[in-house]
C-alpha cells in the first residue's frame, strides 16, 4: 500500500510511519521540513499545504492520506481540491474535544459536535476540527479517528512529562486536592495502530471512531500508575486547587467533574482493537524520557 502522511514530524507522526513500515506499506511524508525526518524508505517532500503549487508536489497516486496537521477551515478540501481522488481513502486525525461540553452524557460518535467559541488557542483548535469534520464528509473514502489525551515517547505536550520532570528533579511530585475531576488517556502506540486500521481495513471505510479506553482515570489512579511505571515510591504532595491557581501549578488535566467528559471508546473495541495498560504504556514514556535526557 502507498501512504501520504501530511505532517509527520513530531510525536504520533514517527510513530505511525513506523508501524506502516514495518507491516511493508509504502510512506511519503508532506511537510515544511523544518524536522526532517531522514528515515531509510521514506520519500519526504517539503511544502506548504496552504498553497496549492506546493501540494501538487505530491504526485502519485495513493491508497490513502494520513492527515496529521489539518487545523482550520478548507485544510482538507484543499487537499482534495489539487490531488483529488489520488488521495485514496482520507484518514483525518480529528480530537474528542469536538464534542459539546457540559452536556453530563457518555459521548459516543454521534453526540452533538460543540459550537460555541470559547477563545484562544484552544477554542480555535475546537471550532477548527469540527470544521474540518464537516468538511470530510464531502469525501465518501474517508475515515476520522478522534482521540482522547494522548501521552507516550516523545509527547511535546506538558502533560506526562511534567510529572517524569517532578520525579526525576525532587523525588516529588505535586497532587491536587480535593480533585472530583476525571479524564481518559490512550497510548501513541494505540493511536498508531487505529491510524493502520483506519488505512487499511475495509469496515473503517466512511467511520467515524473514538480512539479511548473506557477508563476514567482520576489523579490519585493516575499516580498510582506513575507508580508502578517509574519503579520508584516518590513523594506525593498534595495541595488545594487554590494553591495550584495561586501557584500557577501546571497541572495538565481536569481537576473538577465540571470541567470532566466522559467519551465511549466502543465503537473501536468491537473492530477487534485494544488498547495499551496505562502503567505498561506510562513506562515506555518513562524510559523514553530517562534515556534521551
Amino acid at each position: 500500500m502507498d501512504i501520504l502522511v501530511l505532517g509527520g514530524s513530531y510525536f504520533l507522526g514517527p510513530r505511525f510511519i513506523k508501524k506502516a513500515l514495518d507491516a511493508g506499506h509504502n510512506v511519503t511524508v508532506f511537510n515544511r521540513g523544518s524536522r526532517p525526518l531522514n528515515v531509510p524508505g521514506v520519500r519526504e517532500i517539503r511544502g506548504d499545504r496552504s498553497l496549492e503549487d506546493d501540494l501538487r508536489k505530491a504526485d502519485g497516486k495513493y491508497d490513502a492520506t494520513v492527515d496529521l496537521c489539518a487545523y482550520i477551515k478548507g485544510d482538507i478540501k484543499r487537499v482534495r481540491d489539487v490531488l483529488g481522488e489520488r488521495t485514496g481513502r482520507y484518514v483525518f486525525v480529528s480530537t474528542v474535544d469536538v464534542y459539546r461540553r457540559g452536556t453530563g452524557k457518555l459521548l459516543d460518535e454521534s453526540a452533538e459536535f460543540e459550537t460555541r467559541d470559547f477563545g484562544g488557542e484552544a477554542g480555535a483548535y475546537i471550532l477548527g476540527k469540527a470544521a474540518l469534520e464537516k468538511e470530510i464528509e464531502q469525501i465518501e473514502d474517508r475515515c476520522v479517528l478522534r482521540p482522547s489525551i494522548i501521552y507516550g515517547p516523545g509527547n511535546y505536550a506538558p502533560r506526562e512529562n511534567i510529572y517524569f520532570k517532578w520525579i526525576s528533579a525532587a523525588g516529588q511530585i505535586l497532587e491536587p486536592s480535593p480533585a472530583d475531576g476525571s479524564f481518559q488517556m490512550v497510548s501513541v502506540s494505540d493511536v498508531a495502530e487505529a491510524l493502520l486500521a483506519a488505512c487499511t481495513e475495509e469496515s473503517f471505510k466512511g467511520r467515524a471512531f473514538n480512539v479511548t479506553p473506557d477508563t476514567l482515570l482520576t489523579y490519585e489512579s493516575f499516580t498510582d500508575c506513575l507508580k508502578k511505571a517509574c519503579g520508584c515510591d516518590f513523594e506525593v504532595i498534595k495541595i488545594t486547587p487554590e494553591e495550584a491557581m495561586a501557584g500557577q501549578v501546571p497541572f495538565p488535566y481536569p481537576i473538577s467533574a465540571a470541567e470532566s467528559e466522559r467519551y465511549d471508546g466502543s465503537a473501536l473495541e468491537k473492530t477487534g482493537f485494544s488498547y495499551t495498560d496505562l502503567a505498561d504504556g506510562l513506562k515506555e514514556a518513562w524510559e523514553f524520557y530517562v534515556h534521551s535526557r
